[in-house]
């Protein structure tokens, strides 16, 4: 995780260009409250959090949080703008457009 809020923001941004350059899978458009239950749920069913960002409007206007379970990573983002997305691999983003489309009415 990054030492100071600047850090922070940096590797966020960092994170944001880096997956739209590895074309990462991705559900996109979750709504907010979906985004909060799928992070939930995931991190009940033993994903650690290995990177939370904390800047001055974490939680706000924008939150990221990857997650990981064995050698598998998930990248969880929010934002007022293109409300929740995750990106990771392929077999955890269908699990994950599954449950979207039977959970949360989308």
């Amino acid at each position: 995780m990054a030492d100071s809020p600047m850090g922070n923001m940096m590797y966020a941004t960092f994170s944001d260009i880096a997956e739209s350059i590895r074309r990462l899978p991705e559900e996109k458009n979750i709504s907010a409250a979906c985004f909060n239950e799928l992070r939930e749920l995931y991190i009940d069913n033993g994903w650690r959090r290995i990177y939370e960002y904390d800047g001055p409007d974490a939680g706000i206007d924008y939150v990221r949080v990857h997650l990981k379970k064995g050698g598998s990573v998930l990248r969880f983002r929010w934002d007022h703008y293109d409300q929740g997305s995750v990106a990771g691999p392929r077999r955890y983003i269908e699990e994950i457009a599954r449950y979207v489309r039977e959970n949360c009415g989308q």
